[in-house]
């Protein structure tokens, strides 16, 4: 603990979104939620050497199919160079069609407070066109000094209009709905596998009855439930299942994410499967707290509102760590610190400590970073 301050709070901060209608009278609604990381994008599409890359590529793919005519032996292939000032440009870019209280909307995003240490996430995994976790193996420089103050959010502009607060419902009582029934045909197809009837009922309400296959791959992940026999009614199904598409669910679960993680997901990311993928790599580190920040998050109105720390956003480098690898399901993490203000670099390489002549500063993933005036 740091004063009154618990330690993690040194790396909280606060962050603003901005809703606006894409039509009518273009009302805006601002909120916050809370982060302890700053992910920022990383695409191929924003390389400068980006002819050079898809050229290399092209040759490449030819030499495979004709080895008696290689154009790229010899050749070293070229890394993506992508700017820190685009991938920020990007995250500061308004991001259109969201769908927001029944209608279109867009979307910015902007840092409300500037925290004591920066946790700055370079967001190099993806997922590819065959929804594999993959990484893209770029440079992206990063300056020792950097400073966010461009990014900080205003508040309510002079001359917008807020929308006004959804009413609060929750004390009144709701009518009773009516409850789901399991489709008849995908039950007995299931039965008809060896399933017991109460599980195949759960499995397809589980799926909102969306078909024979996805009630199967349901059951076989559900079969050790303690409750898997239990007639539907005995057990409530989760809150929120309704509005998850299935197929959505189980891609994202095929990734080797736990189901209450993907939901998570999903609920913040409005049900976009591409967002939510890139949501649960950028939180990978800790989902658990991420779960929690989402399904227990609230608007900036009202007595819940954090007092976060803050101060001008100019930030100068600590240290960074390093993948070795081209892909996520291997490889080997380093860790860069200096040593003092302005003083060397030293690399840690497990049990290996040793001062670095030529700190790798644009092949990072995650950067820390001290603001100045702390």
């Amino acid at each position: 603990v740091i004063g009154e301050r618990p330690t993690s709070g040194m790396f909280d901060f606060a962050v603003e979104e901005r809703m606006q209608e894409s039509s009518g009278s273009r009302r805006v609604k601002y909120s916050r939620t809370q982060e302890t990381m700053l992910g920022i994008p990383v695409k191929l599409e924003d390389a400068e050497n980006l002819a050079e890359v898809t050229a290399y590529k092209a040759a490449h793919e030819k030499d495979e199919k004709d080895p008696k005519k290689l154009k790229t032996e010899g050749v070293e292939e070229p890394k993506p160079l992508v700017q820190l000032s685009t991938c920020l440009a990007r995250l500061a870019a308004q991001e259109e069609g969201i769908q927001f209280r029944g209608s279109a909307a867009s979307k910015t995003t902007r840092m409300a407070t500037m925290p004591r240490y920066l946790l700055v996430q370079l967001r190099r995994y993806y997922v590819d066109e065959k929804w594999c976790p993959a990484k893209l193996d770029c440079k992206v420089p990063m300056p020792e000094t950097l400073n966010l103050e461009h990014l900080r959010g205003k508040g309510l502009q002079p001359g917008e209009e807020e929308m006004p607060e959804e009413p609060d419902d929750r004390g009144a009582a709701a009518p009773p709905a009516a409850a789901p029934e399991a489709d008849e045909m995908i039950v007995a197809q299931l039965i008809s596998m060896g399933i017991g009837e109460n599980a195949a009922k759960r499995a397809s309400l589980a799926v909102n009855n969306s078909g024979a296959e996805a009630a199967c791959a349901w059951f076989f992940e559900h079969s050790e439930d303690p409750d898997i026999n239990l007639p539907p009614a005995a057990g409530a199904q989760p809150a929120g299942d309704a509005g998850f598409d299935p197929e959505a669910v189980s891609t994202l679960c095929s990734m080797g994410f736990a189901e209450a993680h993907v939901r998570a997901a999903l609920k913040s990311c409005m049900n976009s499967v591409e967002r939510a993928a890139d949501w649960l790599f950028s939180h990978a580190d800790d989902l658990d707290a991420a779960v929690a920040a989402v399904n227990g998050s609230g608007t900036a109105a009202g007595p819940s509102r954090v007092d976060n720390e803050d101060g001008v956003g100019e930030y100068e480098l600590l240290g960074f760590v390093s993948h070795i690898g081209k892909h996520t399901s291997h490889g080997h993490y380093v860790c860069h610190m200096r040593r003092g203000e302005g003083g060397s670099w030293v690399i840690f390489d497990d049990s290996k400590v040793a001062k670095s002549e030529a700190p790798p500063l644009d092949l990072g993933y995650l950067y820390l970073y001290r603001r100045k005036d702390a």
